[in-house]
């Protein structure tokens, strides 16, 4: 009886040693299975991102720059296994048609999200994709296309931070009165609001102007007759150069606030003089391996890089938390917002589905 008892104890060793190892192995399966989809591993199901921005009109210069960016996301994605596919929408700036895009995108191309740039489509295409169950992240000052959306994510500068910022440079310099220069978008009342925050409002001549206007010459003289010490407003490119444009053919010897991407090359080159003590708010510059990456991909060379900068960031957390989560809408929207820093443009991390990126304030 011993020598069986120790024969049916050998064999009860034996059966439950392999059953352990396998249910080892179904774990480990398990939490490699975790891993795989939480962990940046591509399902290869196939992605659709569509961009509504401006690759003809007043910002082309920034749509140059997004497509390079996006089209490097894009690369780099299907090199690493997923499948991504981008469909660009030229609006040029024209509200009407990034509305249509936007219908477009969602009801013809059928895509997985949208990702729109400047105040005109983020708030056009954002109300139409306020009715629709997909991501929506926008490229713009704005705040209110984020109200009634919880799938929609904000990104770019904060505008009332940075022209505070800026108003305070020159309020530290001595100036008593600032004129603002004030576009009529939901923009410029952001930044006329950080202005307002450091100096009181009868020291801030206002005068409006609406996009795509090129003559700033009545706004920037009434402002010289009322006796302001510095002029601020947060523009584009165009609108840049015909401020200070506007400034040296009136001879206004007055430092200049902005945008630093409004600072283009171009604006650079032929208002060097009138830049002189200019103070603008901005990104820091793009990560060094990046910047590589663009002069490598683009076909000439960009005004800015950091339109390139923010839609590679942002369209690599789309498409890996898309596919992560294989298209389930909420599980995205809750990767997105758990989307980790990276310093190709300064990205920290999402605050209420705003993103926290780093400004820096320069001098010129």
């Amino acid at each position: 009886m011993e020598m069986r008892d120790g024969i049916e104890e050998s064999k009860k060793t034996t059966w439950w040693l392999p059953a352990g190892i396998v249910v080892v192995l179904i774990g480990l399966i398990g939490g490699l299975s975790y891993w795989a989809t939480y962990n940046n591993k591509a399902n290869g199901e196939q992605i659709k991102i569509g961009i509504i921005t401006d690759l003809s009109g007043p910002a082309a210069y920034w749509g140059a720059s997004t497509r390079v960016g996006a089209d490097i996301a894009k690369r780099e994605l299907n090199e690493a296994g997923y499948s991504v596919e981008i469909i660009y929408e030229d609006y040029q700036l024209d509200a009407a048609k990034a509305l249509t895009s936007a219908q477009k995108l969602v009801n013809v191309d059928n895509v997985d999200a949208v990702y729109a740039e400047f105040n005109p489509a983020a708030v056009s295409a954002g109300s139409f994709m306020k009715t629709i169950n997909k991501t929506f992240m926008y490229d713009a000052a704005v705040t209110s296309p984020l109200e009634g959306n919880p799938n929609a994510f904000k990104t770019y500068l904060d505008y009332q931070v940075g022209c505070k910022d800026v108003a305070q440079k020159f309020k530290d310099q001595g100036v008593t009165k600032v004129g603002s220069l004030k576009v009529n978008l939901e923009a410029g009342n952001l930044c006329q609001a950080g202005l307002e925050e450091v100096f009181d409002s009868s020291n801030i001549t206002t005068e409006v102007f609406n996009l795509g206007d090129t003559d700033f010459k009545t706004q920037i003289l009434k402002m010289k007759n009322s006796g302001v010490g510095a002029i601020i407003g947060a523009m584009f490119e165009g609108d840049t150069l015909n401020t200070l444009k506007a400034i040296k053919e009136l001879g206004f010897d007055v430092p200049y606030g902005t945008v630093d991407d409004s600072v283009t090359d171009k604006v650079k080159q032929q208002y060097s003089d009138e830049l002189k003590g200019a103070w603008t708010f901005g990104f820091p510059p793009v990560s060094v391996d990046f910047s590589a990456k663009v002069k490598a991909n683009a076909n000439t060379t960009l005004s800015t890089e950091y339109g390139a900068a923010l839609a590679y960031t942002h369209i690599l957390q789309i498409a890996k938390s898309i596919d992560a989560c294989k298209k389930d809408l909420v599980c995205s929207r809750d990767k997105i917002s758990q989307s980790t820093s990276d310093d190709t443009v300064g990205f920290i991390d999402f605050k209420d589905r705003v993103a926290n990126l780093k400004l820096a304030i320069k001098k010129y």
